[in-house]
């Protein structure tokens, strides 16, 4: 009898210590815009969109799509559930006068478990098609 209830509390406890010791994992991203000059750009809208690692191409109609927009020091931060391989755009419209000029640039990254990535983009006066400004 004093034994059953030995096997069982050892079992309970057991149970109580492994299920402590799990903890979630997270998939971070830190996305920081520059300009030429390498200067943080602030305000500049970043979106995230799921990637098809086959080919490269952005999955359509993905659940995840993910916004922000960078602060003073150029950064903004995503956190996911799952691992995935994602795009980062960023985009920025600027005015001066009577003309606007957009700048924007992508790039990929895999996400890893229970790591921060850190993406650096460099604005460039590209095709900004994907930005809809």
């Amino acid at each position: 009898m004093i034994v059953s209830k030995i096997n069982k509390t050892l079992l309970i406890l057991s149970v109580f210590f492994l299920t402590q010791c799990y903890t979630e994992p997270f998939f971070e991203l830190t996305v920081q815009v520059f300009d030429g000059n390498l200067n943080p750009v602030p305000d500049t809208e970043v979106k995230i969109e799921i990637t098809d690692i086959e080919n490269g191409n952005l999955v359509s109609g993905s659940i995840i799509t993910q916004s922000g927009t960078t602060g003073l020091d150029g950064r903004v931060s995503f956190s996911f559930e799952n691992k995935a391989f994602v795009t980062a755009r960023a985009c920025l419209n600027t005015s001066s006068g009577q003309s606007s000029i957009y700048m924007c640039n992508e790039s990929n990254v895999y996400l890893e478990e229970n790591t921060n990535k850190d993406l650096s983009l460099m604005l460039q006066a590209n095709n900004c098609a994907y930005c809809n400004l």
